[in-house]
Parts: C-alpha cells; structure tokens; sequence
C-alpha cells in the first residue's frame, strides 16, 4: 500500500481552528499531514495517533519559513512539518498541555491581512462570474420556453451555461462563507475570545470543491472552443448530402448569393453540445429584379443534431413538429431504418409555391428538411438515409 494518501480538505480554507481540527481528525485515522499543492493536501501513512495541531501565520519571507520561529516551537514541545498553502506553518505534538505563542497582534494583523487577499479573490471571482455567464448565455433559448424546447435548448448551449451556473454559484456561496468566518475570527482576536472552528465551515468547503467539478467541465469546453472554435466545416463535393440541383434536376439554376447557395457543410461539435450540422442553398434570385416573391424560390434547408441518447432525439422531433402545428404533420410508415418519419406539406403564404416540413430519427440523430419546391420528398427518403449512414 503507498505510504501517500491525498485528499481535499472539507473544510472552508478561512477557518483556521476547523483546519486544525480536520488534521487532529486525519492523524486520528493514520494520516499525517506533510505539505499541500493547490487545493490538494497530501499525507503519509502511519500509526492512528492523538495529536494536536496548529497553524501559525507563515512568515513573509522568500521561503516562507522561519528557523527561529521553528526553534522555539521546538522548545515548547512542538514538530514543524511543513507548510499549508504558504499561509500557515504547521506545528504538531502529543503534549496534550503544549503552548503556542501566536500573540493577538499577529492574529489581528494575519486576518486583516487574509481579509484583504479575500476581497481582492472577490473582484476576480465577480469578473469569472461576468465574463462566463455572458460568453454562455444564448438567445437561442428562453428559461421561460425550458419546459417545452428543452431539447432545442441543449443543442443551444444550455449544458454549458448550466455547468458554469452551478460552479460559479457554489463557489460564490463558499468564497462568501470565507468572508464571514474570517469576519468572525476577527471579531473574537479583537474580544479576546478563543477561535473556533466557524458554523457550517465544512459544508462551505465541499461546496468549494463540488463547485471544481462543473467549472473543470466548462474549463474543458472552453479550451476546445477556443483552439478548434467548435467549428468543423467540410465541402459538399465529398459529403453526399442531398443539394437542391439533386431534387429539382441537373438544369436548375441555383443562386449566386454564397450564404444562400454554400458549397460546404457547416459542422459544429463541442464536448458539452450535441454535434450539429446545417447546409441551405436556394434557386436563382432573379426575381427579386422582377419584382417577385421569396415564395416562389425553390430553397432547400437541411438541419441534423445528434444526441447522445434517443429519448432526447425522440423529444426534439415532438419539438421540430411544433414549429408546423401537430396536427399538421402525418406520421409515415418507417422505412430505409428510420425510426420515426413525420411530414408536414402546405402552401407558402400568397398562394406561392409548395413548402415541405420533413422530420426523420434514426437512433439518437434528428434530421429536419425544409423544402420549397413542387417535388415530393418522400421519393429522396433512401438518399436522405444513406446521407446519414455517412456523417
């Protein structure tokens, strides 16, 4: 068995007599302290012993030790062993009778000091909570709308925003709760009171460490955000989606506009959204110099989101069909290994041309086709499931 156990402390880092108890508590079980790094605090394995334990204000110095001050703790009956976070000195014994000789001055100067470090951790924090909640909100759903477009919210973005919601709030909670212990162990230096471990201390400190975990997450979609920009396009020559010149025919004409006409497929995938993918391309836009209407365009619009679990899938097609009115869309017999097919046909506004509402599931993947034209898209459901098959 390793002699070296790490743990987290569960205690809040500003509550000086709760960390001292928490090591009284670990030497208790075979574990003594030997040195932190970050947030983690290593020990070493030994014999269960009673001991007591107490953190001195570390020293401002490069090494951030003080022989002197090691030398008369010695003296007194103490073993330095090392420091907790360069803030405190640890010093242990089994005198149960050992002094210390931390004085009120020192105590009073150390918090005011902790306390102004704290304030200063606040400005960061406020500014982590700004700038995380603003890069992740999205428009794109409303938490009012949650109930009914969960689905859609996801492929928005909500996983991420909800992660760093729930991180930053934990450790808000936690980094408040230090403000008011540290408050608190002022308060009693300045009356003269011994310090004790602070009220709901050891559930701050989980929150501070729960809180690590959905921020590590964001952390992650962050970097990939930023280094691949979640955005993987791919040309349209090569990916065997269906193009608007394969319904219509080889001499339709197709629009000039590049946004409107893309000769690529845009791919987006990050690790907390599902991936996604969208291709559009419309006829040629001549009307618009003739005086004519959008509605009498042929366009085709093609939108593809894959979850990682079908029943979520199943969800976002109940809330594709919304979009058209329920009662608008007939389900089809499954065919080419879909499992659900729904299709939705109406006439555009102003008598213009026919519009298509086409909604497949396979698995965990949705498909929606939007389509403007006179030809029947359930004659391109095997093109539309071999497209699949390749993505």
């Amino acid at each position: 068995m390793s002699k070296l156990s790490i743990r987290f402390s569960p205690v809040n880092g500003c509550d000086i007599p709760g960390l001292e108890r928490w090591l009284e508590r670990q030497a208790a079980k075979g574990l003594l302290f030997d040195m932190t790094v970050g947030p983690l605090v290593l020990f070493h394995r030994q014999e269960p012993a009673r001991l007591r334990f107490h953190l001195e204000p570390a020293p401002g110095k490069p090494d951030w030790t003080d022989p002197e001050l090691n030398e008369l703790y010695e003296q007194a009956g103490w073993r330095y062993l090392g420091l907790l976070r360069r803030s405190f000195a640890v010093f242990v014994t089994e005198d149960p009778e050992a002094q210390t000789h931390t004085d009120p001055e020192t105590w009073d100067y150390t918090l005011k000091r902790f306390f102004r470090r704290k304030l200063l951790g606040g400005v960061g924090l406020a500014i982590l909570n700004f700038v995380l909640h603003s890069f992740f909100w999205s428009s794109r759903f409303d938490l009012f709308e949650l109930r009914y477009f969960w689905a859609e919210a996801l492929a928005a973005g909500f996983v991420p925003w909800t992660l760093a919601a729930l991180g930053l709030a934990l450790a808000d909670i936690s980094y408040l709760h230090g403000l008011f212990v540290l408050w608190r162990l002022h308060r009693r230096v300045k009356g003269g009171l011994p310090m004790t471990p602070a009220p709901g201390s050891r559930l701050s400190g989980a929150l501070a460490v729960l809180s690590a975990i959905p921020l590590f997450l964001v952390a992650v979609e962050l970097a990939f955000i930023f280094f691949t920009h979640g955005y993987f396009p791919y040309d349209l020559a090569d990916s065997n989606f269906v193009t608007l010149t394969e319904i219509e025919g080889e001499d339709f004409r197709l629009t000039g506009d590049h946004m409107h006409n893309m000769d690529y497929i845009s791919h987006g995938d990050t690790p907390l959204t599902p991936e996604n993918w969208f291709f559009q391309q419309w006829g040629t836009s001549r009307v618009f110099s003739e005086g004519g209407s959008l509605n009498n365009i042929p366009h085709l619009e093609i939108q593809i989101t894959r979850y990682l679990f079908p029943p979520v899938a199943e969800r976002r097609v109940f809330e594709w069909q919304a979009w058209g009115g329920h009662e608008n869309y007939m389900a089809l017999e499954p065919v080419c290994g879909f499992d659900e097919i729904s299709i939705n046909r109406f006439l555009s506004p102003r008598e213009g041309l026919p519009c298509t509402y086409l909604v497949l599931r396979r698995g965990s993947t949705v498909l929606r086709v939007e389509y403007q034209g006179e030809q029947d898209l359930t004659q391109f459901l095997p093109r539309f499931a071999e497209m699949l098959e390749q993505l």
